[in-house]
């Protein structure tokens, strides 16, 4: 029977046995004429309260402690966790709930980009107290310019949230938050009407989310479906649990219980830098050991893995001690400096630049590819289609939930007036009498003229290719321009942003069926929820602490490389500081632009995918420390268990195994952080 061939109507085989434990067998087409539904119920309030007071004290541990983003796999715990209780306590979870507690996950579990700070507000407010007082911003003779919204100076910015010193850091702070967040969903709303109403693009990886949602939609409606899915997120949970009780559980534990921090394995990476410096001046030597690596090198595509290795033996083991060093391009490299201490030479030596040339490569390449997109996108069309339908960027659809598109204009017109006013307030309201005022005609620029073009291009890019792509250096260069020579404008919240992945979000959200409005109500929910639960635990945190310290392992080793970092900026305009523009060589900007392009035309006309390149970049001026693992996990999935489950299986399971590592990791850490929570809180008494 085995060799006989199915009937034409049967479906196509994909060699796992059994496949039903979230498998959905739809067509995502076949319910875009279903009725809109409200996704956001009482289960999306639950599971809101859930994350705030379970899963976010775990989320800012893993953070302050490895630099560990578990935003991912908190969502998707979140959702399964209410799958299993609603199957056990026979009721169902619609798509639309489903996909709002996603949504509402996301928001909550965000983490600020490059530092791993996640927990809202006052996660923030502790790392700029930390980067006003640290010894860099002294070295450049900025700590006492930086004005008070950003953080209190001195002793005094290290008193509780509560008191006066903090209030206009944490006033600043929210009503910038707000500012951004009613421009976000105005001007996303906006940008998603122009692309997929009025162009009609297809955005082709929305459907990966929504599909996503309704998988689990339709098992939690059936009470029997088990299969590969649910095996594979177990195995990987256990997994991580294992490892997460020794990388996260024992330092935790071990700081509770003996006032110190025991580490089995080291974190955030095991630094052999010293080691081999003479044997290898300059390379910044390291290894991450940290197993979740492995997974994601299960997952992330071979090229990029390949990439990655490349670029990392290329650049710091042959060209910076064999090449640059020896030619002087790297001269204030000496002998003991760390990994991150040669890193951070490295970068104002040399990197620095060839990361300005090569992130217009990319840019230029982005907008090229988007171009061709856009052009096969046209030339595909029927031609028997209208084209652009210019009214409906006018149409009110109501039964999805639109609001009325003059509405969305003018609130986002009102706001940016509103954050113009306010930023200019903030940036030259106490200038001293020497300094000229940051010009106004910039902050209405960044507001109404390249903050709405990014973002639609962005969203358009996104429409078209499933791409997007920033423009690097517009607020440095704008700064430059002007010539203003404040520090404050530097930590500004400024009116420029892209938020066309925001049309990404709606595209998964008409997807699912689930009417915009859902959106608003859980926005509503999740930002005065999210404060809240950022002030009781960050309040709780920093008294269990300083921070950085070795408390705290990734925090104590990158939060000074990015004080330095940020203090090469923002000391840039000040009298006899010229680090920075010493740092900017024209000509190595120059020849990593034209290399970085003829390295992408060189791939294309060899007809090599520019994955290749895409990996490289991440490791050319990053710490290296990450690609040994990941490439270690791609060897194992490519030539070992691709070849024993079958290439496609392996690529089903790998997804699954890699979110199920991350929940068993970051459940184990959440546990290890409340049993340290309850002993700081009560240990002392025994």
């Amino acid at each position: 029977m085995a060799d006989q061939s199915p009937p034409p109507e049967a479906p196509k085989k994909t060699g796992i046995e059994n496949e039903e434990f979230f498998d959905a067998k739809f067509s995502i087409e076949a319910i875009q004429n279903e009725p809109y539904e409200d996704g956001f119920t009482w289960r999306t309030i639950v599971g809101a309260f859930f994350i705030s007071f379970v899963m976010l004290p775990g989320l800012i541990f893993m953070g302050l402690m490895i630099g560990y983003d578990m935003g991912t796999a908190a969502e998707w715990v979140t959702i399964i966790l209410f799958v299993e209780v609603a199957r056990r306590s026979f009721l169902t979870l619609r798509k639309q709930e489903l996909y709002m507690l996603k949504y509402t996950a996301g928001q909550l579990t965000h983490m600020a980009g490059g530092i791993s700070i996640g927990g809202g507000i006052f996660g923030m407010l502790v790392y700029f107290r930390y980067l006003r007082n640290s010894d860099a911003f002294h070295t450049f003779g900025i700590a006492h310019q930086v004005p008070d919204w950003v953080a209190p100076y001195g002793d005094a910015a290290y008193n509780v949230f509560t008191h006066p010193v903090w209030y206009p850091a944490i006033i600043v702070t929210i009503a910038s938050m707000t500012l951004s967040k009613l421009t976000q969903l105005s001007l996303g709303f906006l940008a998603y009407k122009a692309t997929a109403d009025v162009e009609k693009l297809p955005f082709p990886l929305a459907p990966i989310a929504a599909e996503g949602a309704i998988a689990l939609a339709e098992t939690s409606q059936d009470k029997n479906k088990r299969g590969y899915r649910q095996y594979c997120f177990s195995l990987g949970a256990i997994i991580g649990a294992v490892f997460g009780i020794i990388y996260v559980g024992v330092p935790t534990l071990s700081n509770a219980f003996l006032d110190q921090t025991l580490t089995i394995i080291p974190i955030p990476f095991l630094d052999l830098t010293t080691t081999m410096e003479r044997y290898l001046p300059t390379a910044p030597i390291g290894i991450t050991l940290n197993l979740g690596l492995i997974f994601f090198g299960f997952v992330l595509p071979w090229r990029v893995c390949m990439g990655m290795v490349a670029s990392t033996f290329l650049f710091q083991l042959i060209l910076n001690p064999f090449v640059f060093y020896p030619l002087g391009w790297l001269p204030t490299w000496t002998p003991g400096k760390s990994a991150i201490q040669t890193n951070v030479s490295n970068a104002l030596d040399l990197y620095l630049s060839m990361g300005i040339g090569i992130a217009f490569a990319i840019l230029c390449v982005g907008l090229y590819g988007m171009g061709k997109s856009w052009m096969k996108y046209r030339n595909n069309k029927d031609q028997d289609e209208d084209g652009f339908d210019i009214k409906a960027f006018w149409r009110q659809d109501k039964p999805r939930g639109d609001v009325k598109t003059w509405l969305a204009i003018g609130v986002y017109s009102g706001v940016s007036l509103i954050y113009v006013i306010f930023c200019n307030y903030l940036v030259n309201g106490n200038l001293p009498p020497d300094v000229e005022p940051f010009p106004i005609y910039w902050l209405v620029l960044f507001a109404y003229v390249w903050t709405p073009m990014n973002t639609y291009i962005n969203a358009r890019m996104s429409g078209i290719a499933g791409q997007h792509a920033g423009i690097p250096f517009v607020t440095e260069g704008a700064i430059f321009a002007s010539q203003h020579r404040g520090v404050a404008i530097w930590f500004a919240p400024l009116p420029i942003a892209n938020y066309g992945k925001f049309a990404d979000e709606l595209r998964e959200t008409q997807l699912t069926r689930t009417k915009f409005t859902s959106i608003l109500k859980a926005e509503l929910l999740a930002f005065p929820l999210l404060i809240i639960a950022s002030f009781i635990f960050w309040s709780y945190i920093v008294t269990l602490g300083d921070i950085p310290s070795d408390r705290y392992p990734f925090v104590e080793q990158f939060w000074p490389q990015y004080a330095t970092m940020q203090g090469v900026w923002a000391s840039s305009m000040q009298e006899g500081q010229t680090l920075l523009f010493q740092s900017l060589k024209l000509e190595v900007i120059i020849t990593s632009f034209i290399g970085s392009i003829g390295l992408f035309s060189g791939f294309s006309a060899a007809g090599l995918s520019h994955q290749y390149i895409y990996g490289g970049i991440t490791t050319v001026t990053q710490l290296p420390h990450m690609a040994i693992l990941i490439f270690v996990g791609a060897l194992l999935g490519r030539f070992f268990f691709m070849r024993k489950f079958g290439k496609e299986r392996w690529t089903n399971y790998t997804p699954i195994l890699a979110v199920g590592f991350a929940a068993g990791m970051g459940l184990t850490g959440m546990l290890s952080i409340a049993i340290n929570f309850l002993w700081a809180s009560i240990g002392a008494s025994f």
